[in-house]
């Protein structure tokens, strides 16, 4: 659904580069995407999953980072490909805003710089690899935690949907 959302953000962005009053284009198409994207954030909520219980066997630790990235976590391939796009509007957000800034297009430049506050927000919730690997890098020992917990917990996550026996699972009783 989203594949093709990124280039649309690059040709609105090309398009109000071109001739600033087409950057509204640019703009719209932005808030409107991440109006959507908040609202299905929100609709996912930040619920830990259940602890414990079958068919993944999630450690208290599991549950909580899952519901800290719920999104992420429920929906990889859509939260990858609006990852692109808030990598779209990111980077053209970053060219648009000084070159329409001297085309004197000041307010759709200003709505253009501002909204890489709204971009990094949302990645931080698509991506989350991204920003823990950069708080490990700088030492931070619960990113270093979760990066460890993110490869065993995706396994957790394919042995419990396709019904194989879960890795993490406790032993039965009587085996």
């Amino acid at each position: 659904m989203l594949r093709f959302a990124a280039v649309l953000v690059l040709g609105f962005a090309g398009l109000g580069a071109i001739n600033p009053r087409l950057a509204w284009i640019y703009v719209v198409f932005a808030a409107a995407f991440e109006a959507w994207l908040a609202a299905r954030l929100r609709a996912e909520g930040a619920r830990p999953a259940a602890a414990g219980t079958p068919p993944y066997h999630f450690s208290e630790e599991e549950a909580a980072f899952i519901g800290r990235f719920r999104f992420y976590f429920t929906y990889p391939a859509l939260a990858r490909d609006a990852a692109g796009v808030m990598a779209a509007l990111g980077l053209s957000g970053l060219l648009l805003a000084p070159w329409l800034t001297y085309r004197g297009a000041y307010a759709q430049a200003i709505l253009a710089g501002v909204n890489l506050f709204a971009v990094a927000a949302f990645t931080k919730r698509l991506a989350p690899l991204l920003t823990l690997r950069i708080r490990a890098s700088k030492g931070d020992q619960a990113a270093l935690r979760l990066l460890g917990l993110h490869d065993p917990l995706w396994a957790k996550i394919r042995a419990g949907n396709s019904g194989d026996a879960d890795p993490g699972a406790p032993p039965e009783a009587g085996s």
